[in-house]
């Protein structure tokens, strides 16, 4: 009696611990996922910025952030995001999971861009109202950035349950409307994508029944009873086909085996490849596929012509780079590994270090190959190619490069390279910063590639199991003061138009009256009224470039400088 007695007591003290962790959890989980929100997307307006601030730690704080509602004002719960025509610019932010109360999402009329996430009934599973739309008259003028979700809608948001409101209205996405369970939509909540099928919208297209189907057809039905027959006869047949494969006749199953494996290869660039791609279950292969998706060598090769030179838009250190329209819809560009040269290194450091970062001025690594010696990288192609063709390539095309223009590619720059230097979880440093690198997307921004000397720190948050590439334990000062130097010859590069080669490795004797020959700025640039700023940049190219790498200033110092000037 004595031992229920004490288990009536306890028990109550038990249940009311569990629930203050609960409790405890949950609140952290809300702040995370504000955090994370923050983190994922750029915020040129600085909405974000100015408002989120999590250096408070009173119950509820984040309860008093712009677009946030929680359930109750004094507890640290969301319930509600609401972000609408501020200017963010990014993919739709994964962190938003950590939001587990979340019912109500708004980002319509900001800049996002990529994918819906296929498992976004996961991320937001109790929301009752999303609204990824962008503005309808902004469609109308080219110039003008809104959201560009493309791809399908991912027919798994059908299983949120409580959706009552959804809104994807002026994207680009394509492929039938999903069929919700418990909710229609109207067409207005799809309207403006050009690709999307299905009701509401008009019918999906459907594929032309012909003549020699339709005859096929009506023999079929005439043979019935033939058929009935045949099937007996062509199982008694097949028994014994098994039986001679697999216990007498060594020759015919030699026979049968080459037979088949001949019919069943196709030849590209003078080697076989099978028609029917096995599934290769290396363990170095599938550490990859958890940080990148695995693709289809047939369909890469399918998609640029069995890589032909009409496709070839580039040839590097590590490749040539196509071209290519991917069935999803989707333009990529694929760089093809020279198969002559020992690149595995390179080739596992990219998808080490560019395969696990997502940030909007990195460019995105969509998937990869690797079987025999192929090795191949796909990635979301950037329709205005690399920076330094911009520059040295034609005077017409430099001028299009104004001073604003300018200003904007070496602020996303220094915004990339801060936060590969500090990102918090993690460090990085990208080691070959150059124009030829630095990729410009349709709307000028840019986008850093060419990670395969990077170098990534080690950190509690790397998962050890997915480690493909020898990663370090810390980085020290100077390594990253690499990266700080190679960025004021981007910027000296940026403004004198000159080629890296010929700028000089010292210290750089600029004053505020004259300039060191050949270094003159670039003459576009001069008398539209910026005269004061470049001389500012040229200041800050200079002391990235001093030759003591402790007089060098940090990533963080030099992206304020940048910020402050635009």
């Amino acid at each position: 009696m004595y031992k229920y007695n004490i288990l009536y007591l306890v028990l109550p003290f038990f249940v009311v611990v569990c629930s203050f962790s609960l409790i405890c959890n949950a609140v952290q989980s809300d702040i995370d996922c504000l955090m994370s929100i923050k983190d994922s997307f750029e915020d040129p307006l600085n909405y974000l910025n100015t408002t989120w601030k999590f250096d408070n730690q009173t119950e509820g704080f984040i309860c008093k952030f712009a677009g946030i509602e929680c359930w109750h004002p004094e507890e640290t719960r969301v319930i509600s995001i609401s972000l609408p025509d501020m200017g963010l610019k990014g993919e739709f932010p994964r962190g938003i999971k950590n939001c587990t109360a979340l019912s109500s999402l708004d980002l319509s009329s900001n800049e996002l861009y990529g994918t819906i996430p296929s498992d976004i009934s996961r991320l937001i599973g109790f929301a009752v109202t999303v609204d990824l739309s962008s503005k309808q008259f902004l469609r109308l003028d080219p110039k003008l950035d809104n959201n560009k979700l493309e791809g399908p809608i991912p027919p798994e948001i059908a299983l949120l349950g409580r959706l009552k409101n959804f809104n994807v209205a002026n994207n680009m996405l394509t492929g039938p409307v999903p069929r919700f369970i418990n909710a229609t939509f109207p067409a207005e909540s799809y309207a403006n994508n050009a690709g999307l099928c299905g009701a509401p919208l008009k019918e999906c297209a459907k594929k032309r029944v012909g003549f020699h189907h339709i005859m096929l057809s009506t023999v079929l039905n005439r043979r019935v009873q033939f058929a009935c027959g045949f099937v007996t006869g062509w199982s008694l047949f097949t028994v014994l086909g098994i039986y001679l494969f697999f216990f007498g006749l060594p020759g015919v199953r030699k026979m049968l085996l080459f037979i088949n494996k001949r019919t069943k290869v196709m030849v590209i660039d003078g080697n076989e490849w099978p028609q029917r791609e096995e599934v290769n279950n290396d363990p170095k292969i599938l550490k990859m596929e958890k940080i990148v998706t695995r693709m289809s060598f047939m369909e890469l090769s399918k998609a640029t012509l069995n890589f032909s030179q009409d496709n070839e838009i580039g040839n590097g250190m590590l490749g040539k780079v196509y071209k290519a329209l991917v069935p999803n819809g989707w333009t990529v560009a694929i760089k093809r590994f020279h198969v002559s040269e020992d690149l595995e290194e390179e080739f596992v450091s990219e998808i080490t270090t560019l395969g696990s970062l997502r940030h909007p001025n990195l460019v995105p690594l969509i998937g990869f190959f690797s079987e025999r010696d192929e090795r191949i990288l796909v990635y979301k192609y950037m329709p205005n190619g690399n920076l330094h063709d911009w520059l040295h390539s034609t005077d017409d095309k430099a001028r299009l490069l104004d001073f604003p223009l300018r200003v904007k590619i070496i602020l996303g720059v220094a915004k990339a390279l801060t936060w590969l230097h500090d990102g918090g979880n993690f460090h990085v440093v990208h080691s070959n910063i150059s124009t030829q690198c630095i990729l410009l997307d349709e709307n000028f921004d840019p986008k850093l590639s060419n990670f395969w000397e990077a170098t990534l720190a080690k950190t509690n948050d790397i998962d050890s199991n997915l480690s493909l590439f020898p990663i370090v334990e810390c980085l020290d000062f100077t390594t990253y003061k690499k990266d700080v130097y190679r960025f004021g010859v981007v910027l000296l590069e940026l403004l004198t138009r000159k080629e890296s080669y010929i700028l000089s490795c010292s210290s750089l004797n600029l004053s505020s009256s004259s300039f060191a020959s050949p270094l003159d700025v670039d003459k576009i640039l001069l008398g539209q009224g910026f005269d004061n700023m470049v001389m500012q940049l040229l200041e800050l190219a200079s002391n990235c470039m001093k030759f003591i790498p402790d007089q060098r200033p940090t990533m963080q110092e030099v992206y304020q400088t940048v910020s402050a000037i635009a």
